[in-house]
């Protein structure tokens, strides 16, 4: 608990105790949040400080103390961590980690595999919270409430659900409304359940790129889910079959809670378990299986006979017995398979001559003339080498790095805008679980080269 009574945060630099107090990044429902450095451990912090204009309502900043508390007392990957607490000038506050980054909400459309690589951080961490339910706090300790505009993209691959202070505050209660569940606007309380149904819609927006329900305000954006019947993802988004990520949206959206995932917990798992199947090899099928045929048990096929040592004969009997021993005729498949390779080795062998003449005569034709531009020697390999194209697929822009690091803000040679096309030189290379391709391409007339997070590049192709 800190005593002394520093003066507004809007005068610099401001000092709680151990904090120097920079820049406001923005506000939250409750709180205004801080760039802030800790002297005596010199490193960079936020710091949350109840708003101004909510000093002396009781309700609030007794929601905002609560919240304060419940905060210290879980720890996740995927959710601030908290550092320190404490109250100055009548003002409450806390102090968590440093977070900076991009909300999901400012991304373009998702793959399936991104939607879920990063749903299920989120979806772990609103368990661990609710893993702490008590008598006081029968869903669990609180967590920030789930929206797209709530998860920030933090690293490669990595993302935090944070009361975020990127939404103006004025927007912030019709952003939640998309993903209130149907029986908080009927008066009933929260359950497990109800922090499901609010996952189950941000992974439809993630991967469908809308979100299913919108009004006017958050009223009526809220009451559209009373009547909500959640779209297939393969009508929002043409071409995409997945029949296991639509029944799960089913479940997880059910209108009543008690047909939903029963908590988070739940949730995830059966995230994990939709990320293996969709991750897991396909199995080849045999022949008569894909032509939807039974199977038929093979003849077994007769021992041979035991060698019998025959006596020697002469050369003019040998010759006798050859030329009246009966011949084994082939089967009609073998001679097929026979006559088959043998015209496309021919076909292939012809193609090849008549490529390489031309290719011959072509130059012959351009050395005698000499006006003609000379014509490039053959490729190393037989066909050529091919280039492999991606396209960078993240609004903001991609960074490409020197090395395949994501930690190190000093690894970033540039950023990759959204649509660049870039030429795959080496990789993949697998660096703390995040797959890197070593490209080349061009930023602003620069032609520039480096390592990429496969995370979002989409494969245009080879050329």
């Amino acid at each position: 608990m800190m005593h002394e009574a520093p003066p507004s945060p809007t005068a610099q630099p401001l000092r709680f105790g151990r904090y120097q107090v920079g820049a406001q990044l923005g506000v939250t429902r409750l709180a205004e949040v801080y760039t802030a450095t800790d002297e005596r451990l010199q490193r960079q912090v936020l710091l949350h400080l109840l708003r101004q204009d909510l000093l002396g309502q009781t309700r609030p900043q007794a929601r905002f103390v609560a919240e304060v508390s419940q905060m210290a007392r879980r720890s996740h990957q995927g959710l601030l961590e908290v550092f320190d607490r404490g109250e100055v000038d009548g003002r409450p506050f806390i102090v968590t980690e440093q977070c900076a980054g991009r909300s999901l909400r400012s991304l373009n459309v998702l793959t399936v595999e991104h939607a879920l690589l990063y749903l299920r951080q989120i979806a772990g961490a609103v368990a661990v919270c609710q893993a702490q339910a008590s008598a006081e706090l029968p869903v669990g300790l609180y967590h920030p409430p789930i929206s797209s505009s709530n998860v920030l993209l933090v690293g490669e691959g990595r993302v935090k659900l944070v009361d975020s202070w990127l939404v103006p505050a004025a927007e912030v209660p019709h952003d939640l409304a998309h993903y209130r569940a149907p029986e908080l606007s009927e008066g009933r309380p929260a359950t497990t359940a109800t922090a499901v149904y609010g996952l189950g819609l941000l992974l439809f927006e993630l991967i469908a790129g809308t979100r299913p329900v919108g009004g006017a305000d958050a009223r009526a954006t809220a009451l559209e889910h009373l009547t909500l019947n959640l779209p297939l993802l393969r009508q929002v988004r043409s071409g995409l079959y997945l029949p296991s990520v639509e029944r799960l949206l089913a479940q997880a959206t059910a209108r009543v809670p008690e047909q939903r995932f029963r908590d988070a917990h739940a949730f995830s798992q059966a995230l994990d378990g939709l990320w293996r199947d969709l991750s897991a090899a396909t199995q080849r099928l045999e022949p008569s299986a894909r032509r939807g045929r039974t199977a038929v048990a093979a003849k077994p096929v007769p021992t041979p006979p035991a060698e019998v040592a025959l006596p020697p004969v002469s050369a003019g009997s040998a010759r006798r017995v050859k030329r009246n021993a009966p011949s084994v005729p082939s089967t009609p498949v073998q001679a097929n398979l026979t006559r088959n390779l043998v015209g496309w080795l021919m076909l292939v062998g012809l193609v090849l001559a008549v490529a390489l003449g031309s290719y011959l005569a072509v130059n012959a034709v351009a050395d005698r003339l000499g006006s003609l531009p000379s014509f490039p020697s053959l490729p190393g390999g037989l066909f050529g080498s091919h280039e492999v194209l991606y396209t960078v697929n993240i609004r903001d822009g991609l960074n490409l790095r020197r090395e395949p690091n994501a930690t190190d803000a000093g690894n970033v040679i540039t950023v990759v805008p959204n649509g660049t096309v870039v030429r795959k030189l080496a990789g993949p290379q697998i660096t703390d679980n995040i797959p890197w391709l070593r490209v080349s391409t061009e930023v602003n007339g620069v032609a520039v080269e480096g390592w990429l997070s496969m995370n979002y590049l989409i494969l245009k192709g080879s050329v």
